[in-house]
């Protein structure tokens, strides 16, 4: 895979970095509802989130040169 350039590193990392946020926040939101259904909606998403960040991950790194 060829080298990522500068904007496109930037852009995967403030993808990165909203993902981020979407797997804390679902995961919030999954520990304050009671109910059963909606609980398991919150963690599918976080989940879903979770797999979208370890994709960026592995992006950003296949794109970066070792130093």
């Amino acid at each position: 895979m060829a080298n990522l350039t500068q904007a496109e590193v930037m852009s995967l990392r403030e993808n990165l970095s909203a993902e981020t946020l979407m797997i804390q926040k679902y995961g919030a939101f999954a520990n304050i509802v009671s109910d059963p259904q909606l609980k398991q909606t919150c963690l599918n998403a976080q989940q879903l989130h979770q797999r979208h960040r370890d994709m960026l991950l592995r992006h950003i790194n296949a794109g970066q040169p070792m130093m």
